[in-house]
């Protein structure tokens, strides 16, 4: 599936009004190819997608941002995938280790009454003391945000800076990021839900729980363009270089859980029609990326399917998408 060839769907998509329209980059190699298509916003009138916009990237944010701090500080010493959390957060009653928060197999769950109405301090307090561990601690991947809340938590403890400070202090800055911020302006930024109650909602975190937490987030609450994830693609690839990229990353393709259930920490785990492990993440708001370092090659796509509400017939599409690209690779070479 060449790019030609993932551009065309996903124009299908637009035209079908899954999404008001795309940002999708295919790296091979040192070769980027880049498209923009279809509209910025529907409601509450139309407004074009330009180049360069900014993207509420939802959960990316849990591995651009929460996933290479926490590989910066292995690095360091300061933590390692089996330490548990416990160690960093004394009010956090269980035994859960990084690695199980990071592979979404800690098993922890539970419900908060009235979650979205509580200010950040007693959000954070009953996310930290109110779950329970079920038994599906490392059987079964369940992926819930609140694993990566506890890492950026546990990391705020390590390094005594917010999570949100240190993914721009340690991430975004030295490895040059040209757009990424937790600070937009909004008016650069791509609109997501649209109510005529509540208005149009551009450059605030679409999250609930993040926009409470606000710079305490480690699972949302980054904007990004396309651009940015570019960018962070090639570091991947070794095609540019930084001190502070983590040593730890050429790790990240091999599963991480402790059944074999097809987690890295951090990423979810892909293989194509080749064998290959991807790297592989979406977001809540129409966002997915994959790649696979070792042969450099990778796919970005942004969108807005929320706008302007969630949109279910995405997740399909873009499933169907995935997999199709990944068994298309059986028959390409490595580049």
């Amino acid at each position: 599936m060449d790019f030609q060839a993932v551009t065309d769907e996903l124009k299908t998509w637009t035209k079908a009004r899954v999404m008001p329209g795309f940002s999708v980059a295919l790296l091979t190699g040192k070769t980027v190819q880049t498209a923009v298509s279809g509209e910025a916003q529907w409601f509450p009138q139309p407004a074009p997608l330009q180049p360069h916009m900014l993207y509420d990237v939802a959960s990316l944010t849990k591995v651009i941002g929460t996933t290479t701090v926490f590989l910066q500080a292995w690095d360091q010493g300061l933590v390692s995938p089996d330490m548990p959390l416990h160690r960093f957060l004394p009010d956090f009653p269980h035994t859960t280790t990084f690695r199980q928060a990071l592979t979404h197999t800690s098993g922890l769950e539970g419900y908060i009454p009235h979650r979205n109405a509580l200010p950040a301090p007693a959000l954070k307090q009953a996310l930290m003391t109110q779950l329970t561990v079920t038994e599906e601690v490392d059987r079964q991947v369940v992926y819930r945000d609140v694993n990566l809340l506890l890492v950026g938590w546990a990391l705020e403890q390590v390094y005594h800076q917010p999570i949100q400070t240190l993914i721009t202090r340690q991430v975004i800055q030295p490895l040059a990021l040209p757009q990424a911020t937790f600070q937009p302006d909004s008016q650069q930024c791509v609109p997501t839900t649209y109510s005529p109650a509540v208005g149009l909602r551009q450059g605030v975190v679409h999250d609930p729980k993040s926009a409470i937490l606000g710079k305490h987030s480690g699972a949302a609450g980054l904007f990004a363009s396309l651009a940015d994830l570019v960018t962070f693609t090639e570091y991947f690839f070794g095609n540019r270089q930084s001190a502070s990229w983590p040593a730890h990353a050429v790790d990240l393709t091999q599963d991480w859980t402790k059944h074999h259930l097809g987690r890295s920490l951090g990423w979810d785990l892909r293989r194509d029609g080749q064998g290959r492990l991807w790297l592989y993440h979406t977001g809540y708001t129409g966002t997915f990326w994959l790649i696979q370092p070792d042969d450099q090659l990778a796919l970005v796509v942004l969108t807005n399917r929320v706008h302007p509400q969630p949109n279910p017939a995405f997740l399909a599409r873009r499933d169907a998408l995935i997999a199709r690209f990944l068994s298309d690779f059986k028959t390409m070479p490595a580049v």
